[in-house]
């Protein structure tokens, strides 16, 4: 039962991931205009509120393979959190940190997949309403990379046994070192 769990996490944590292959047609908006659009009426709503307060790139076709579009996708957001809570639950987390508890690897995590669903669009150059992204790049220009520490913040803070990866430090199609989203908030710290 456990071990469904765990892949069942693997699975969704490598959708995330793998998504951005079929992205290719992105559009900028507002997190007032997404929520809006998604009928989201209060922050308390929007899962990624607390992380997640900038012009998002979000995709503007399904993705195939899901058979719907997890860009700036609030519900997709709130199932992704409900499973990997549910795959965290398995554990007692004093036993694999005496350094970070469950709430910092879930704070981790949630700030890692807003990043992911909720790309940032590049405000300071000049990107037209709508753009696409070029073959031979995994991002457009406009999109702001994610930055690796908010990857590495996961790995650093999770219990190993949830088999979160990030890619190699010399992969820099997804993550950048500097001049990154790091979602306008200063790394956490561990806990007292």
């Amino acid at each position: 039962r456990m071990r469904g769990w765990f892949g069942a996490l693997l699975v969704v944590s490598q959708l995330i991931v793998c998504a951005h292959s079929y992205m290719s047609r992105y559009s900028c908006n507002t997190t007032e205009s997404i929520k809006q659009a998604q009928g989201i009426t209060s922050d308390d709503e929007f899962i990624c509120a607390p992380f997640v307060n900038y012009t998002a790139a979000c995709d503007l076709d399904d993705d195939p393979a899901l058979g719907f579009n997890p860009s700036c996708n609030n519900t997709f957001a709130i199932q992704i959190m409900a499973n990997f809570e549910r795959a965290l639950s398995v554990y007692s987390c004093k036993e694999y940190s005496r350094i970070w508890t469950c709430d910092n690897c879930t704070a981790s995590y949630k700030r890692w997949m807003c990043s992911a669903l909720f790309k940032k669009c590049d405000t300071t150059l000049a990107c037209p309403a709508n753009f696409s992204r070029t073959q031979d790049r995994a991002q457009p220009d406009c999109v702001v990379k994610t930055c690796q520490d908010v990857c590495y913040d996961v790995v650093r803070k999770c219990p190993v046994h949830l088999d979160f990866r990030c890619p190699p430090l010399t992969d820099l199609r997804e993550y950048a070192p500097t001049d990154c989203n790091n979602l306008e908030r200063p790394p956490t710290s561990p806990a007292p």
